[in-house]
């Protein structure tokens, strides 16, 4: 965290590659920790050929629910919606593996599903996908169990997105269409670093190509953005909501903090009371999920791995 904590730049653009070599070597020590979770591939889809796999992650000591079951972690990575990928190429391979071993040796059966990104689809495909992906899962318990640990619990299930996944999570569950496909009900969400509103009426930032190419023109984006979608909720529906947890890294680039100003009162305005936020110290817009299993900055992914125990009876 050293390293990352030296990086003038908050965008995005400017510390991906960076702060992604930083933790290359640190990862690459812990490999064989990291390994020693169990991970398998599944097709969720097999009308498609491509883009239509996941990966879940095995705990060694599953967190027992009430039914002495699993629960299940669902992790949606970013890309700025026209990249990203469940495992990367060498040498960042270690990336989301690490991840999903450090949720798995919390107890959780994680799953890491690959989604459709631009140019191939737009609004709301990508959420099509991860709904599927989440169905998949949920159908086929039998068939993602294994015999060293209970079964994955279909009643203790939770999701988190980050960044263009974390847009992807929010309307999977805001957008009726989509969120009445859902067969599960979500013990929890968790949204990680992905903005609020996409149009700025006050013309602070601009919206990127790859994020207009996914939502359709200015007049679909902001009808089609997570605050229009939550405002779009009934109260019945609001209600209904599962419960939210909001992180953020500390270094965010300016057009999500601007974001993200609105997002506590939005939901607090609707709900009643104010979400719990959790701010991921020092850490830039890219480094917390690679933070996980390296020894360092993990304080965010242990809270909330706190927040979701906490509901899980």
């Amino acid at each position: 965290m050293d390293i990352i904590s030296k990086f003038a730049e908050t965008g995005v653009a400017a510390i991906n590659l960076k702060t992604l070599a930083a933790f290359v070597p640190i990862l690459d020590e812990r490999k064989a920790e990291i390994e020693i979770i169990q991970r398998k591939s599944f097709v969720y889809d097999d009308k498609r050929r491509t883009r239509n796999e996941l990966d879940v992650y095995y705990p060694l000591n599953p967190t027992p629910t009430k039914n002495g079951k699993t629960p299940i972690l669902f992790f949606v990575y970013g890309g700025g919606y026209n990249s990203g990928s469940k495992q990367f190429p060498e040498p960042f391979e270690m990336g989301y593996r690490a991840l999903g071993s450090f949720f798995a040796q919390r107890g959780f059966v994680t799953v890491i599903p690959d989604y459709r990104l631009v140019p191939e689809v737009k609004f709301p495909g990508s959420s099509e996908d991860i709904r599927d992906a989440v169905n998949w899962v949920c159908a086929n318990v039998d068939v993602v169990a294994v015999p060293s640990i209970p079964a994955p619990d279909v009643d203790a299930v939770f999701i988190m997105g980050h960044s263009a996944g974390d847009v992807h999570t929010k309307v999977l569950s805001l957008y009726p269409p989509v969120s009445r496909t859902v067969n599960p009900r979500f013990k929890g969400v968790i949204w990680s670093g992905g903005g609020w509103f996409i149009v700025d009426e006050k013309k602070r930032f601009r919206v990127e190509v790859p994020a207009a190419q996914y939502l359709g023109s200015q007049e679909e984006q902001k009808e089609r953005e997570p605050r229009a979608l939550w405002n779009a909720l009934s109260d019945e529906e609001i209600k209904d909501h599962p419960d939210i947890l909001l992180v953020r890294a500390e270094r965010e680039p300016d057009w999500l903090l601007l974001s993200w100003e609105e997002i506590l009162p939005d939901i607090e305005k609707r709900r009643g009371e104010a979400p719990q936020m959790i701010i991921g110290k020092g850490h830039n817009h890219i480094s917390p999920n690679w933070a996980l299993c390296s020894g360092q900055g993990e304080e965010w992914g242990e809270e909330v791995v706190k927040w979701m125990k906490a509901r899980i009876n």
